[in-house]
């Protein structure tokens, strides 16, 4: 019989549960569907050490039953999942209950108030386990970025002096959706021109000027899981200082991922990055961190950040994406993805070398 992921996934959850934790009560879409499958937007999962219970209304009911099979008990309640889950805690044995830390404060309320055991606030048990990606997930993760990449490829031909940004970002997510996204992984960031020194610029009506970059940071979305791309284009003959720029940040993005195996620390990583781009007397404009993991949300732990000392294993997936912005001139970020290895697997399939594109 075929492996069920999302039963040896909640067993590795319960494997994680600390000392005396009868039971978890998960709460968080994501973490609901990392566990189950389950893909709709009301469902809790109950999450006991030798049994799971999933909880969710009549208008899930047969999608439920397709998704979430047998990973686990489904639970069909007629009042609220809150009241469902503490009927079914009464008539049980769980003593000690973990809730997430996200949970919303008026649920966590009507639990304090009405289970009448110990209350366990928990923060990353289950985003620990989703650290490491299973090869189910890398086949997902693949299939996003192969489609961010055509569609990035595609969009190039329509980056063109007089386009808004609006309607460079509105013709990205379209293509986006054409080649099989069920959506865009975040608001689509479009910037040109002085706007790019923004790291996160929402596009405007701004029309696109020959003889300027244009920032692009974009993701496509395959079965819940994310792709994220940077690329600066610069439109007609890149200047001397787009290149100074551009070679820099380029350099700083292949030093830190030479240094990428299992190992090392997000801060080790962010480092090889950060001091190549100080060197070169731009410290004070490299103002994030270097990357992020990601899967079924666009940012997830650990990261290569100078705030992670987290141990990089293999098999997690992070973004290496290296910036420089200089206020009133404009911005450069190169954004690539790579699962960890000792020889890292390079998931974004679009050359990241300068693009001069017709102006």
């Amino acid at each position: 019989m075929k492996k069920n992921p999302c039963l040896e996934r909640q067993q590795a959850v319960v494997e994680a549960f600390p000392a005396g934790l009868d039971a978890m009560l998960v709460t968080n879409l994501s973490n609901v569907r990392y566990l189950t499958g389950f893909t709709g937007s009301s469902g809790v999962l109950l999450l006991e050490r030798k049994k799971s219970l999933f909880f969710t209304d009549f208008r899930y009911q047969e999608q439920s039953e397709n998704e979430v099979g047998r990973s686990a008990e489904i639970v069909v309640f007629k009042t609220s999942s809150s009241e469902a889950v503490l009927e079914y805690l009464g008539k049980s044995r769980v003593a000690s209950l973990g809730v997430e830390s996200t949970m919303t404060l008026g649920t966590y309320e009507i639990f304090r108030e009405k289970f009448n055991g110990k209350l366990i606030t928990t923060k990353g048990i289950i985003e620990g386990v989703r650290q490491v990606k299973g090869e189910e997930e890398l086949k997902e993760l693949r299939k996003a970025f192969s489609i961010s990449d055509r569609s990035f490829k595609k969009l190039l031909r329509f980056i063109k002096p007089g386009k808004r940004e609006t309607e460079i970002a509105a013709r990205l997510e379209y293509i986006m959706r054409m080649e099989g996204s069920e959506g865009p992984s975040f608001a689509t960031i479009i910037a040109s021109g002085e706007r790019s020194s923004c790291p996160h610029a929402h596009p405007t009506d701004r029309k696109i000027k020959a003889g300027e970059m244009v920032k692009i940071d974009f993701g496509a979305i395959w079965n819940g899981y994310h792709s994220d791309m940077t690329r600066t284009v610069f439109v007609g003959k890149a200047d001397k200082k787009f290149r100074e720029v551009y070679g820099i940040v380029l350099e700083a993005q292949k030093r830190a991922i030479a240094g990428i195996r299992p190992g090392v620390t997000g801060f080790d990583i962010d480092k090889l990055a950060r001091d190549h781009i100080a060197s070169n007397g731009y410290g004070d404009h490299f103002g994030h961190g270097l990357g992020h993991s990601l899967g079924l949300d666009i940012h997830e732990m650990p990261a290569f950040s100078l705030k992670c000392n987290d141990t990089i294993k293999a098999g997690m997936v992070l973004t290496v994406e290296p910036g420089i912005y200089l206020p009133g001139w404009g911005g450069v970020r190169i954004e690539d993805v790579y699962r960890v290895d000792d020889v890292p697997e390079r998931l974004t399939a679009t050359p990241n070398d300068l693009l001069e594109l017709p102006a």
